[in-house]
C-alpha cells in the first residue's frame, strides 16, 4: 500500500469527511475552542459527494483516482491536524460549539437530534430535506461510543431536544480508539440513554447499519460483531422501553453487508441508502414522540 493509499484510509477512519477541510477565518469562540472546520471548503464538498453520490469504490484507489491533486496533496496535513486535534479535544467538544450557541440563542427547541458518527454525520448530506432548524444534526465521523457519550450532555442534553436518534458503534468494532468488548460498546449506549431518560428526551436507539467489507479496512469481515452487536442493542432498547429502529431490512444484502447500490465504499449509505432509511426512521421518531 503506497503513502497515498495510507493517508487516506487514515483519513476515513480518524476524521470526518470534511477533514481535508482548512480552519476558518473566525475567532476562537469564549468557550476556548479552536476555529471550526470551514463547512463550504470545496475539497471537503467533492469528498462528501463522494460518499453520498451513488457510485462504487473497490479500494481505496479508486477514491483516490478521483480526488484532485491539491487534495491529494492536503491529505498528510489532513491527518496530522485530525491526529493534532483528537490529542487536544479527543472527544471533539468543540466541532458543534458554535452551531450549538446559536440553537441556545435562538429559543428554538430541537423536536429531534440526530447523535452518531460519520453515518449519521453524512446524513444531512445524502438526504438534506430531512433536516431543518428543529431536526439537528450532530454526528461526527470516525467517533467511538466514548467519545460520542463525552458530547451527549453538550450536543443533546444542552439544547433540550423531544428525541434524540442515537446510532453508534461500528468504529469501536473497527478499533478506532483501541480495542473495545462488546459489552462496552452497549454500556456506553447505556448511559446515553440513561441521560437521555434523566432528562426527558425520547430515545429513539438505531442499530449499526449492516457492512461487511469496508474499503479502509479491507481485511476486516465486520458482520460477525455488527450482528452481535445490534442483538444486545435490539434487547437494550427493549429493557429500557425506549425505540429501536433497524436498517439492514433495506440496507442489507444476502451476506448482511451493504448493497452495493445504496453505499459506495461499503461502509457509508449513499444518498439512494438514505432515502430508503428515511421512512423508517421518521416512523420510529414518530412512535417515540407518542
Amino acid at each position: 500500500m503506497n503513502l497515498s493509499i495510507r493517508l487516506l484510509a487514515a483519513v476515513l477512519l480518524l476524521s470526518s469527511s470534511a477533514v481535508l477541510a482548512q480552519p476558518a477565518a473566525v475567532p476562537p469562540s469564549s468557550t476556548g475552542c479552536d476555529p471550526a472546520p470551514a463547512a463550504n471548503d470545496p475539497d471537503s464538498a467533492l469528498v462528501t459527494r463522494l460518499m453520498v453520490e451513488p457510485r462504487k469504490f473497490t479500494s481505496i484507489a479508486d477514491l483516490l483516482k478521483l480526488l484532485p491533486p491539491e487534495a491529494l496533496a492536503k491529505m498528510g496535513a489532513a491527518q496530522k491536524a485530525a491526529t493534532d486535534r483528537q490529542a487536544k479535544d479527543w472527544p471533539n467538544l468543540c466541532r458543534y460549539d458554535a452551531e450549538n450557541a446559536e440553537v441556545l440563542a435562538s429559543g428554538i427547541r430541537p423536536r429531534v437530534i440526530f447523535l452518531g458518527d460519520s453515518i449519521t454525520e453524512n446524513w444531512k448530506h445524502g438526504d438534506p430535506s430531512l433536516f431543518s432548524a428543529t431536526v439537528l444534526d450532530r454526528g461526527i465521523g470516525g467517533q467511538t461510543t466514548p467519545q460520542i457519550l463525552l458530547r451527549f450532555y453538550q450536543d443533546v442534553v444542552a439544547l433540550r431536544p423531544r428525541a434524540v436518534h442515537i446510532m453508534a458503534g461500528v468504529n469501536d468494532i473497527m478499533g478506532n480508539t483501541g480495542p473495545t468488548s462488546d459489552a462496552t460498546i452497549v454500556n456506553n449506549i447505556r448511559a446515553m440513554i440513561d441521560l437521555a431518560k434523566a432528562n426527558h428526551i425520547r430515545v429513539v436507539l438505531a442499530a449499526i447499519t449492516p457492512s461487511k467489507a469496508f474499503v479502509a479496512k479491507p481485511d476486516m469481515n465486520l458482520v460477525p460483531r455488527i450482528t452481535a452487536v445490534n442483538r444486545q442493542l435490539a434487547d437494550l432498547a427493549q429493557q429500557q422501553h425506549v425505540g429501536f429502529v433497524d436498517y439492514a431490512p433495506v440496507l442489507a444484502n444476502a451476506e448482511s453487508g451493504l448493497k452495493d447500490a445504496l453505499g459506495n465504499d461499503g461502509l457509508h449509505p449513499n444518498r439512494d441508502g438514505y432515502a430508503l432509511m428515511r421512512p423508517l426512521t421518521e416512523q420510529a421518531i414518530a412512535r417515540a414522540a407518542k
